[in-house]
């Protein structure tokens, strides 16, 4: 039966303020029976006799049930259907004939048990929580499990052992049910922790511990790193007398000084640029002011070859003797301004 809780620890693990196993409701603390000296008339790895029961004399846990998950005759007092007791409490599982109503002493599975009571109630505890490893029996099952119990491994890690590989991968094979024969259930345990030995056929290190020493040396590896950081900030040289931040700021300035250079260079060369550009617009500018000047003054007929030409008045006087020949305006304008006196020299 299970210990009830004693509400002074914790619920789970049983544990004290410590970490100890609570001495009230911790199972591990008060043991059922101590391991008693083999009395030589039973099996002495399994203290089982004969008949496959429980030696009376030298078993710690000869008074209980040789099989408890065996189905009994039907009390009368639950369902007969699922033997399960529904009152005004709720519904659960008759204590007399279900085959899971009186639940063994609860092991904390995170716990290595050490000794042989504290593996047996552990492996009861196993095969309670554990279908398959049901039909094998605690007694077997702790004959089968103690060489990983001595190592340092706890019931989570043999359960996580039987399902994994060391890689983490899924272990290949058929798992028996519960109503296998006890032998076979022996060779899937045996054959599923195989995989878990090393070269000196001894258990490796259990998964609960590998994670525990990765977290070791990682939360070591990180105070080594803020050590090393406190000491070089306490044996730092200040900024204003390091060698290394007079070189960058020197560093700094050549580079600022070279951008520098290389703006005013580049402005000096916009600046010749616009000014050629200047240059030449006006040099266009001033071509075509001269070709539309020269277009705007008036160009004089040339006379034949051989002839002398005349002057103004003598074109005026013959165009107005000649009434049927029309006065052309440059040639009026032209007698106006033989006619008219040049301006005196200031």
């Amino acid at each position: 039966m299970t210990t009830p809780w004693c509400g002074g620890c914790d619920p789970h693990s049983r544990a004290d303020a410590e970490g100890q196993p609570c001495a009230a409701c911790h199972p591990a603390a008060a043991p059922v029976a101590d391991a008693r000296r083999w009395c030589g008339q039973c099996h002495r790895r399994t203290r089982l006799t004969a008949d496959g029961r429980r030696c009376q004399r030298c078993n710690p846990l000869a008074g209980r049930d040789d099989d408890p998950y065996r189905r009994r005759a039907w009390c009368g007092r639950c369902d007969k259907r699922d033997r399960m007791v529904r009152d005004a409490g709720g519904v659960h599982k008759c204590r007399a004939c279900h085959p899971l109503g009186r639940p063994p002493a609860q092991w904390p599975m995170h716990d290595v048990p050490d000794g042989y009571t504290e593996q047996l109630m552990a492996c009861e505890w196993l095969c309670y929580v554990s279908p398959t490893l049901r039909r094998t029996g605690s007694d077997r099952l702790r004959v089968l499990l103690q060489l990983w119990f001595d190592a340092g491994w706890t019931p989570r890690d043999v359960l996580y052992a039987l399902d994994h590989l060391p890689t983490g991968e899924t272990q290949p094979g058929e798992i028996p049910t519960a109503a296998a024969d006890p032998r076979t259930t022996e060779a899937y345990v045996k054959r599923r922790l195989r995989g878990w030995l090393d070269g000196d056929d001894g258990p490796l290190p259990p998964v609960n511990r590998q994670i525990a020493d990765k977290r070791r040396k990682v939360v070591a590896a990180q105070e080594a790193a803020r050590e090393e950081w406190l000491r070089r900030s306490r044996v730092a040289v200040p900024p204003a007398l390091s060698r290394g931040a007079a070189m960058a700021r020197q560093v700094a300035r050549d580079a600022a000084e070279r951008n520098r250079r290389r703006r005013r260079a580049a402005d000096d060369r916009e600046l010749q640029r616009r000014g050629e550009e200047l240059v030449a617009g006006q040099e266009a500018s001033a071509h075509w002011r001269e070709l539309l000047v020269r277009e705007a003054q008036p160009h004089a007929e040339e006379p034949p070859p051989g002839v002398v030409p005349s002057t103004g008045e003598e074109r005026l006087r013959a165009a107005l003797s000649a009434p049927t020949q029309m006065i052309s305006l440059p040639t009026i304008g032209e007698s106006l301004r033989s006619r008219r006196p040049s301006p005196r020299p200031r």
